[in-house]
């Protein structure tokens, strides 16, 4: 993902309720770390964040070492806060917010 941090962010299938894996871009956030269910853009939300708000706990892969966390919707204020580290961290994410027909959620995965 052009030299952004990367993460490996396993959530439980809603439906399946199998193991789902996802990379994704984020930024530290306190002790956990903030992500944007962006999904280039499209008009549906990404599968993992959907997965998530089913079942909020999963796992997160960061630089080698594992973390169980609970996953949750940022405030408008964390959002405010966040979007311009994300933003910085990988530069397309605000071609995706310029041509997406929806709000792009900036997520708050916390350790557990």
């Amino acid at each position: 993902m052009l030299g952004a941090d990367v993460l490996v962010l396993r959530s439980t299938g809603r439906r399946t309720g199998s193991p789902r894996d996802a990379p994704l871009f984020f930024v530290p956030h306190g002790e956990g770390f903030a992500v944007v269910a962006a999904n280039a853009a499209s008009t549906r939300q990404p599968a993992w964040w959907l997965n998530l708000q089913q079942h909020p706990e999963g796992q997160a892969l960061v630089r080698g070492r594992t973390y169980a966390l609970r996953a949750r919707a940022a405030s408008e204020q964390e959002t405010a806060l966040l979007w311009p580290q994300l933003a910085a961290n990988y530069s397309g994410i605000e071609h995706y917010r310029s041509i997406a027909t929806r709000e792009l959620p900036v997520v708050v995965l916390e350790p557990l």
